[in-house]
């Protein structure tokens, strides 16, 4: 892993306060699909659950959610509810007794872990025949043609020295990581979708790693890549409609 991006390093407590605000949330479809997977709903584990985009979505659901983070910034700026129990805690040693989780969901984190330790781990805190789940989203889409043309080439193109090497994972879809149980794709009909305006987009891509590996090399993108989104910007709309796919790999912990 790449020290300058890692957790362990800092990354995610430097930037809690804007995940937090910028980051898209997950439909509620995702949750209630996830739900009607899971053969109990006592207890279920948000790994690496950061400022809790996933946690309130799961709440719903189950009587009890256990979310971890590595980051106190992170697991500090998530919201408070009385089913969700937050903790500091790394994904491959939480602590947890054995057997006790019915569900273990990993929301857009999994290419930041130790993944073969932490399938170890959730083997053993899981129930026999849990559920387990990784999920992300893939770049926005949707936008306005020329929109979407600088966007694709940002992410694409532009930053790609910027990018850590996890990211590749997530490109992947998660495929090229040792997946614990029988893996099978996520319904592909699963999307994030709203209506951000030009504020909501460029806060989004300032909490990307690429820019903030770029500003670690004191190369300041943001303000540039701002008056380029504000330019390309459609004169007579305040938000334009984006989609986020979601992508991952779901299936049930059995030895």
């Amino acid at each position: 892993m790449d020290s300058s991006c890692s957790p362990k390093h800092g990354w995610f407590d430097s930037v809690a306060a804007s995940y937090a605000q910028q980051r898209p949330h997950y439909p509620e479809s995702l949750f209630d699909w996830i739900s009607s997977k899971a053969a109990g709903h006592q207890r279920c584990w948000d790994v690496a659950c950061g400022s809790g985009q996933a946690s309130l979505g799961l709440a719903r659901h189950f009587d009890r959610i256990d979310a971890t983070d590595l980051s106190p910034a992170q697991v500090a700026a998530a919201p408070a509810h009385s089913n969700i129990h937050y903790q500091v805690a790394a994904a491959e040693d939480s602590g947890f007794p054995n057997a006790c989780m019915d569900a273990i969901v990993v929301a857009a984190a999994i290419h930041w872990l130790d993944v073969p330790r932490f399938n170890e781990e959730a083997f053993k805190v899981a129930r026999p025949g849990g559920l387990i789940v990784w999920v992300g989203y893939d770049p926005p889409q949707g936008a306005p043609t020329a929109l979407q043309l600088w966007l694709d080439q940002l992410y694409g193109e532009r930053l790609s020295s910027w990018w850590p090497p996890q990211r590749q994972h997530v490109d992947n879809h998660y495929q090229n990581l040792p997946f614990p149980a029988i893996s099978k794709s996520l319904p592909q009909e699963l999307c994030i979708s709203l209506k951000w305006s030009c504020d909501q987009l460029i806060g989004y891509i300032g909490t990307w790693s690429a820019l903030r590996k770029a500003t670690q090399e004191g190369h300041d993108l943001l303000p540039q890549l701002s008056m380029e989104l504000q330019r390309l910007w459609p004169a007579d709309q305040t938000t334009i409609p984006l989609i986020f796919p979601l992508m991952g790999r779901w299936g049930y912990l059995t030895r």
